[in-house]
């Protein structure tokens, strides 16, 4: 059985597997998602890995599932509570649902660090702050797997969107002149800050959220998200929800 060096680590999902191991979901730098298998780990006296705390990981095997010979905590976890919590949840079955297995993802990993981590220092973590932490982390998740179209230029001339002009996205294109008061339509402005994940207004928070959702939706094949359902049960009907 091929060892692998120790290597940074975040636990994405895990669930009890025969009688005392664990199925586990990484994000690792290198190689991306990985599957493991962590015998014993639910035997007494054993310390079961958590989500949000950084480890390090000893992995063995050539198999999809790879052994978890060894792992200790890089730090310590991270508080997410409420909302946070939920969006980090959802942060993590997008990965799961969407990454193929051991692709390395070095630029992601970075991302996926520094999103869980500015959920966990909300003072108070409303949906206001919540959402761009989930917006860039959902571009760049997006990126990464070459699903967004260009939020720069226009997609037939491909000349540089205009800041005062009116555009429409078309899913099969992507953004084509408009009219002022067209439904759908917006500023080439808006467009392009929400390119540069500034998200300043409600307007530019909201059209991220539609563009990503848009995108995102195709490669979930129609099957909901269960995060999504935890939060909608959570916050009340009058409350904007998120992820």
């Amino acid at each position: 059985m091929r060892e692998l060096a120790w290597q940074p680590a975040y636990l994405l999902h895990a669930r009890a597997y025969r009688e005392t191991s664990v199925l586990a979901e990484w994000l690792l730098p290198e190689l991306g998602r990985v599957g493991t298998v962590l015998r014993g780990a639910r035997s007494k006296g054993r310390v079961v890995p958590t989500p949000f705390q950084p480890y390090f990981v000893q992995l063995a095997g050539t198999g999809e599932l790879k052994q978890i010979l060894a792992h200790e905590a890089a730090g310590p976890a991270l508080n997410l509570v409420g909302p946070a919590l939920f969006s980090g949840l959802y942060l993590n079955e997008l990965l799961v649902r969407l990454l193929p297995r051991e692709l390395p993802q070095p630029e992601l990993f970075v991302a996926y660090a520094g999103a869980i981590g500015e959920l966990s220092e909300l003072v108070e973590p409303e949906v206001r702050g919540i959402e761009p932490v989930l917006r860039r982390f959902e571009r760049q998740l997006l990126d990464t797997m070459g699903q967004v179209a260009s939020q720069t230029h226009q997609a037939d001339t491909q000349q540089p969107l205009a800041a005062d002009q009116y555009y429409q996205f078309y899913p099969e294109q992507g953004w084509l002149p408009a009219r002022d008061g067209q439904s759908g339509a917006c500023l080439g402005g808006d467009i392009m800050a929400v390119a540069a994940d500034t998200l300043d207004t409600p307007d530019r928070r909201r059209l991220a959220k539609w563009l990503y959702r848009l995108a995102l939706e195709p490669l979930l094949a129609g099957k909901p998200l269960k995060s999504r359902d935890l939060f909608a049960a959570m916050v009340k009907p009058a409350q904007e929800r998120t992820p």
